[in-house]
């Protein structure tokens, strides 16, 4: 099969419409991406050339760019181009030379292509490529999405060579004398991609010569496996992965009922930046007391009575903060507060735990904003004057650890007034004989 028809044929079996869609082509000056626009012009399909120069390379960059452009004369096709300072970018998000080039890349041409009408935005993937994420995901540990890897159609974003080889790629540049450019960094063995196809690829191929176009077609049997999966995982999560505001619980009695609780778990986790092992730490400890945690960079889930329990870190910010002026506003991770002052013949007090309504003249300022401890004591509000421990108050509301750990107090002169987002003090509650009242209100980020 030639390319072209390969092309026609994945682009029809994945209902990508070529003959009436205008296609945004994002074009290194590569060998890949040169055919891809060679092959377009071919087939009649009305695109555009877009060119990223990520100024990393000196001249070898800048000449990248200028053949871009000359291919988007030839064809007579709108032309795109914009320069990155990478370098600068790198330094300022800390992240690697391949993640800084793929966001910047990936932002700038959607952007171009919504901006200029174009319905797809079109990349010269390959089935090389192709076997190189699937094994690259494999090195790296992934769940059953990863070995299925990139697919021709994704959103907007679609790839037309994705079933053609390297090979097949550079017989059509052959037989249409076209002119590319070779990236030197493509020969560089720091990047693990490249290693693995200079390295790891050709001893496959040696032990298996077949395994190239082999290996495309198990890749549609992946693909249909995971959609096979995917329904499976979608019936599972509406039971087992339950929001509570911004926390997901996990019910531990169901986690243990599911024959593949493994695999479904560490599919939902991945995303937060665990891994197999923690998966399979977290299911030992499913018969453990509460309060085991398993971190990730930004997550965590807690071992709770009843459920894991997917949530943020705990807060880094562990104060305390003072409350100045009844006017203040007081930012801390997670929320805001913010006061107010009327007099009491104007309040309206909302039944809402995220507003506290205070006698003003019965409170000492500065007012102190600190976690809770171990000790702490209040007169809840309605309970007639009742001492209650915070920890007390904590177990009859079934507050898990993490919900805690997230709790501030608010104290006036060394007694507190309100335990945040929660139960205000009896001893500072809005009466009849109030004069003036201080509203503060409890404002969770977005």
């Amino acid at each position: 099969m030639s390319l072209l028809l390969k092309v026609k044929t994945l682009t029809a079996d994945h209902q990508i419409d070529l003959s009436r869609r205008r296609v945004l082509l994002a074009l290194s000056g590569g060998m890949d991406s040169v055919v891809l626009a060679a092959a377009f012009h071919q087939l009649g399909v009305r695109f555009g050339i877009a060119h990223c120069n990520f100024q990393l390379r000196g001249d070898e960059s800048d000449g990248d760019e200028a053949l871009a452009k000359q291919l988007a004369t030839k064809y007579d096709v709108p032309f795109f181009t914009v320069r990155f300072d990478t370098t600068a970018y790198i330094a300022e998000r800390k992240v690697s030379v391949q993640v800084a080039a793929r966001d910047l890349r990936y932002q700038w041409l959607h952007e171009v292509r919504e901006a200029h009408g174009f319905h797809y935005l079109a990349t010269a993937h390959h089935l090389n490529d192709n076997i190189e994420t699937v094994l690259h995901n494999f090195i790296k540990g992934t769940g059953i999405k990863g070995l299925r890897g990139m697919l021709p159609k994704n959103g907007r974003l679609i790839r037309p060579l994705l079933e053609v080889s390297r090979e097949e790629i550079a017989a059509f540049c052959r037989e249409n004398n076209l002119t590319y450019r070779e990236d030197s960094s493509n020969a560089s063995t720091k990047y693990t991609r490249n290693k693995i196809r200079h390295h790891i690829l050709p001893l496959i191929t040696e032990i298996n010569p077949g395994f190239e176009k082999g290996f495309g077609e198990r890749l549609k049997i992946f693909s249909d496996l995971e959609d096979i999966y995917e329904q499976r995982f979608r019936k599972v999560a509406k039971q087992l992965f339950l929001k509570r505001g911004s926390d997901i619980y996990i019910p531990i009695l169901k986690l243990k009922q599911l024959k593949e609780r493994r695999s479904l778990l560490f599919d939902f986790l991945q995303p937060y930046g665990f891994n197999a092992t923690q998966v399979d730490d977290m299911l030992g400890a499913l018969d453990s007391d509460s309060g085991r945690q398993f971190l990730s960079d930004q997550t965590r889930v807690v071992k709770d009575r009843r459920f894991l329990i997917v949530t943020k870190l705990a807060r880094s910010a562990t104060g305390p903060f003072y409350i100045d002026s009844a006017h203040d506003m007081v930012k801390l991770d997670g929320f805001s507060l913010q006061c107010t002052v009327s007099e009491a013949a104007a309040v309206t007090i909302e039944k809402d735990k995220a507003h506290a309504y205070l006698d003003l003249d019965k409170l000492l300022f500065p007012l102190l904003l600190r976690p809770w401890r171990q000790g702490d004591y209040f007169y809840p509000y309605g309970m007639k004057l009742k001492k209650k421990k915070v920890s007390k108050y904590f177990k009859d509301q079934k507050m898990a650890i993490h919900q805690k750990e997230a709790i501030w107090i608010l104290e006036s002169d060394q007694r507190i007034v309100w335990i945040v987002g929660e139960r205000i003090d009896e001893r500072f509650k809005v009466s009849d004989k109030t004069q003036n009242v201080l509203h503060i209100h409890q404002i969770k980020d977005a």
